[in-house]
């Protein structure tokens, strides 16, 4: 059996490490199958499988501006060039490779219909759309998935939707315009995340942590853009120092150079301020914290429910409201504090981490987690794959 998973690119991690978490399930539980990733991402691919085919499509660049997304392509192409390479290179290899199973994850074009080619090329083989759960706002989200031809586009050529959230959270069907022909096809998986069974002690004792000084953990996913919000939280973490006894910063890899060089030398003045680029296994992280302030992306905000950690997330979408859509919902329940962008950067944050510390967040309800195996009632994989 061939698998081959496509996810676009990504200013962060995000799609990447969803991606990731579906292949290790499928290479844990499965072992006579071949599996290809077609991506190009080019920062985290050390979270997919060591056993997964990484077929590398040509990279962009883009940036979550008020101004525009500002694509460009890592090599020099220009964005025409650039995409229509990759669409070629994607037919070549779908063509040759002809999987059984192929996962397209979040655009069902690909990014700029590059996987239009791709997608006529495959004259069988069981194909699957994976959404995050919350897309964009129902203006958007309607006329790029669910209306006209992006609805058709769907219907005629995937199997199923697979979507990675709880429904008692958030479903597609309640916000969004969903046609009747493709309602049969959704499928919820639960959060991809399983649940984080390591205790903050043990957390601590893997990472080399102290057992009993209070902690502070600090991540924004990739990092891409994301030195505004460090230097506005260092500010306010100084301001809160005498409640905590260390703070970690985890940059991300996608963190502009000069910025983490801004970010390392400022640092290096403060002696509990600790700098980390990239961290393979942030949920242990999460997990050692006494609070955990993130970004608002949902394979964070998954992690964040797997650990149970007391979490503050900040929505950092400036052109989508997706993420303030996911985490405004968690908030109402009980599971996260939240703080937009606007609040990092007139000081909110500052009472939000003394609230942090001094009133943890307790969770009380039972939320569907454990997603990847959802896969194999929803594709009857165990009845394919024996």
């Amino acid at each position: 059996m061939k698998f081959s998973m496509y996810w676009h690119n990504g200013r962060s991690l995000g799609h990447t490490a969803e991606t990731a978490k579906i292949a290790k399930y499928f290479t844990t539980q499965y072992s006579d199958l071949s599996l290809s990733g077609l991506s190009g991402a080019f920062k985290g691919l050390d979270l997919l499988p060591s056993s997964m085919d990484m077929v590398k499509l040509p990279a962009f660049t883009n940036y979550d501006s008020p101004k525009g997304w500002g694509t460009s392509g890592r090599q020099g192409l220009p964005s025409e060039a650039l995409f229509a390479c990759r669409a070629e290179m994607a037919e070549v290899f779908i063509r040759h490779y002809t999987p059984d199973y192929f996962f397209v994850n979040h655009l069902p074009f690909g990014a700029e219909n590059e996987l239009i080619p791709a997608l006529n090329t495959m004259r069988s083989g069981v194909k699957v759309l994976t959404l995050r759960g919350v897309l964009f706002d129902r203006e958007k989200t309607n006329r790029l998935y669910f209306t006209g031809e992006p609805a058709r586009w769907i219907e005629q050529n995937y199997d199923y939707i697979c979507v990675h959230i709880d429904p008692a959270i958030f479903s597609l069907e309640d916000y969004y315009d969903i046609p009747s022909q493709l309602l049969d096809r959704i499928h919820y998986t639960g959060y991809l995340i399983d649940d984080y069974t390591v205790t903050p002690g043990q957390a601590r004792e893997q990472l080399g942590l102290h057992p009993d000084e209070k902690i502070i953990v600090a991540s924004m996913g990739g990092g891409q853009g994301a030195y505004r919000i460090w230097e506005n939280m260092v500010k306010s973490l100084l301001k809160n120092k005498e409640h905590f006894d260390q703070a970690y910063i985890v940059t991300g890899p996608y963190l502009e150079k000069d910025d983490a060089i801004r970010l390392k030398k400022w640092a290096a003045e403060l002696p509990w301020l600790h700098v980390l680029e990239y961290v393979p296994n942030m949920m242990a992280w999460m997990a050692a914290s006494n609070l955990f302030i993130g970004a608002a992306g949902s394979n964070m905000l998954g992690e964040i429910l797997a650990t149970k950690c007391n979490a503050i997330v900040i929505p950092r979408q400036v052109r989508e409201v997706e993420q303030k859509i996911h985490s405004a919902l968690l908030k109402e329940r009980g599971f996260v504090r939240v703080c937009d962008l606007e609040g990092v950067y007139d000081g909110k944050l500052d009472q939000q981490i003394y609230d942090g510390l001094q009133e943890p967040i307790a969770f009380r309800q039972s939320i569907q987690m454990n997603g990847t195996s959802a896969y194999s009632d929803i594709l009857n994989l165990n009845k394919i794959l024996v």
